[in-house]
């Protein structure tokens, strides 16, 4: 799909989200009209062996820009993902895209560049591709446990299980949770509750992974091998994303009770009549 003419292609929609294939992954951005897009430009070119060596820096790298089709596609073409409910369609997506120009707060995991378009146009920090990424890290893990504890734990004692077993139980909920909280870190660009429900998001993952560790070796003790290795990968994910989640359906609740309290309000205000002195 490389070389790519976009001039040649339809043009799309202004506050359109657009999605440009890379090698392993996709780049977003926003069409706001005039051959232009914005969108962060963390990562958003394809990578080359070379910079497999610079990866911890290039999770951090790149501000949020305003550039041409053909820069942000680099030959690769786009295609649109609809969003029938935007919640801030066409020139509103535009506006509140134009409002974070130039932002340098770009963080693979957690305000990346399809958190980005997903803000402009639903007022949401939703990365599926990184909530992919993350239930994918679990099952390798998994995965790993469980075959190395049917590879060996029949010859092991239970004493060189438990130790074997505990090992993978204390790394695999560490990892997990620490994964599962750089999924929920804040960043500038990210607004008061959002930054608050990823607070709780985060304490739901240090409790996951406090639950998850004495569960795996109470596991490993009962001889419940697949429990054992089940519960360290995966706890700490439920625990993070399920209390995120609640979080921040509260304050979808919240701003609701609010808004509908404030329109009861302007009615009453409307229906009374207006006093002349």
């Amino acid at each position: 799909m490389n070389n790519i003419d976009e001039s040649k292609l339809p043009e799309p929609p202004v506050g359109a989200h657009l999605i440009s294939p890379r090698k392993g992954f996709h780049h977003h951005g926003l069409y706001v009209g005039n051959g232009k897009v914005i969108h962060y430009s963390g990562m958003a070119r394809t990578l080359r062996f070379q910079d497999l060596f610079r990866l911890p820096k290039l999770f951090r790298y790149g501000a949020v820009v305003k550039t041409s089709m053909k820069r942000f596609c680099e030959g690769h073409g786009f295609k649109i993902k609809e969003h029938p409910q935007a919640k801030f369609p066409g020139d509103l997506a535009v506006t509140r895209a134009k409002k974070r120009l130039y932002e340098r707060s770009y963080y693979l995991y957690s305000n990346n560049c399809e958190h980005f378009v997903n803000w402009c146009l639903d007022d949401t920090f939703r990365s599926p591709f990184i909530t992919r990424l993350l239930w994918a890290f679990a099952l390798v893990g998994f995965l790993v446990h469980r075959w190395v504890v049917s590879k060996f734990g029949i010859r092991m004692s239970e004493q060189e299980s438990v130790f074997v077993g505990g090992f993978f139980a204390i790394a695999g909920a560490l990892g997990m949770g620490h994964l599962t909280m750089e999924t929920m870190q804040p960043a500038k660009g990210i607004r008061g509750r959002e930054r608050h429900n990823r607070y709780i998001g985060r304490i739901g993952t240090r409790l996951g992974v406090f639950l998850a560790i004495p569960l795996s070796l109470l596991g490993i003790k009962c001889r419940w091998r697949l429990f054992a290795a089940f519960v360290p990968y995966f706890v700490p994910i439920w625990s993070g994303i399920g209390a995120y989640f609640i979080a921040r359906d509260n304050d979808m609740r919240e701003r609701i009770r609010l808004r509908e309290e404030r329109q009861v309000l302007e009615q009453i205000q409307n229906k009374q009549p207006s006093c002349n002195g």
